[in-house]
């Protein structure tokens, strides 16, 4: 198992059959860093890399961002209708969505990724009504999280096949969370696989631990916890509502400790659960952009 660890962080680390960032998002990252960087300069930058900007566009005019506004046909026009901010997540994971091609006979890409989008959309909307302490974490994190919180699983699936298959064979024996019987064959789960490719992509580790830690948020280095247990509220909250990924197996939280580990009341908690018919709307029509 130690071996299997040691020999997964090398392969990662070393990346040289991983996929990679696309310069353009890198670049993202660099110019928000900057307080003052603005849309015309974020444009400049997307607009160096034609096929990214095509995705952004039909993103742009699709009905996540606006079922009923004028097209627009612009990379400054789409910038500005989706946010400088969301730009970054967006187009981060557009791209990832492009480095892992769907496998005949592997995972269904389709529903892993509208189940992801939802999820990024819960956290999002649970960060900003819950009391959670922020530790300089911000909503647009807390979102790419859940976005990518299940890479990992993309990363088993088309580099490490055998592992992952024994892993879902005892999962469906046991009728146990995937990520427990991840962790019994490999040491550690597909969240803490995520976590290790982010980092290699050196996205900020407020986003790198609480997708690292989503299945066990307690485990997160403590400026990252609450942010972890959003995340891992998120996903049970999308598979309670019909927008899960089957593939995981059941949800090991349920309502009243969700609503406990983020400090709020279960009704409010409900509440948010009420508006997931809308966030699996918007999570489809953002796959269907994309």
């Amino acid at each position: 198992m130690g071996s299997f660890i040691e020999g997964l962080r090398e392969f990662i680390e070393l990346g040289d059959d991983l996929p990679t960032l696309p310069h353009t998002v890198l670049e993202l990252h660099a110019a928000l860093e900057e307080e003052h960087t603005g849309d015309e300069e974020i444009a400049t930058i997307l607009e160096r890399d034609p096929a990214l900007t095509a995705k952004l566009l039909r993103v742009a005019n699709s009905a996540f961002y606006a079922s009923r506004a004028e097209p627009v046909g612009t990379v400054l026009g789409a910038v500005r209708r989706v946010g400088v901010r969301q730009v970054r997540s967006t187009c981060l994971v557009l791209s990832v969505v492009k480095a892992f091609p769907s496998r005949d006979g592997g995972l269904n890409h389709q529903d892993l990724w509208r189940h992801s989008v939802a999820v990024g959309l819960t956290a999002q909307l649970l960060w900003k009504r819950s009391g959670a302490e922020r530790n300089g974490v911000n909503s647009e994190d807390v979102y790419v999280a859940g976005l990518l919180h299940d890479v990992g699983l993309l990363v088993m699936e088309q580099f490490f096949s055998d592992q992952f298959h024994e892993s879902r064979q005892i999962q469906e024996l046991s009728g146990d969370p995937l990520w427990k019987s991840e962790d019994l064959v490999l040491g550690l789960d597909h969240g803490e696989i995520g976590g290790i490719l982010l980092g290699r992509w050196r996205l900020p580790p407020s986003i790198v631990h609480p997708v690292a830690a989503h299945h066990h948020p307690a485990s997160a280095p403590e400026a990252w916890v609450a942010a972890a247990r959003v995340v891992h509220v998120a996903e049970m909250l999308c598979s309670s509502a019909g927008v899960g990924f089957d593939v995981e197996g059941p949800s090991d939280l349920n309502m009243a400790d969700a609503a406990a580990s983020l400090g709020m009341s279960d009704n409010n908690v409900e509440v948010v659960l009420g508006e997931l018919v809308g966030i699996g709307e918007r999570a489809k029509a953002f796959l269907e952009a994309a």
